[in-house]
């Protein structure tokens, strides 16, 4: 769990530092498969997963101590209700 907050730790910066249409996420999933060709999760649609993860946790010790004791699957779906609620409090 802490390794996926890492990484979108990673591409927050990133992207902060590139600016958003910089395909942070689309390259840095290119470079992870290749460097880990046997590592499973590590598509552009899995990285904007850790990248929401890191944005909506940004605290380390909470990721750790709460957030660690949950499966992947449960943090996509209170990242999906998350986005849900933030949605429906700013209609467009």
């Amino acid at each position: 769990m802490l390794l996926y907050w890492q990484i979108g730790r990673d591409i927050l910066a990133r992207q902060a530092e590139q600016g958003w249409g910089a395909k942070v996420i689309e390259r840095l999933a290119q470079d992870l498969r290749t460097a880990f060709p046997d590592m499973k999760g590590l598509s552009p649609r899995n990285l904007k997963y850790m990248h929401a993860f890191a944005e909506a946790w940004p605290d380390e010790g909470f990721v750790q101590e709460v957030l660690a004791q949950l499966p992947w699957y449960h943090q996509l779906a209170l990242l999906d209700k998350l986005h849900g609620l933030a949605q429906s409090h700013h209609p467009s």
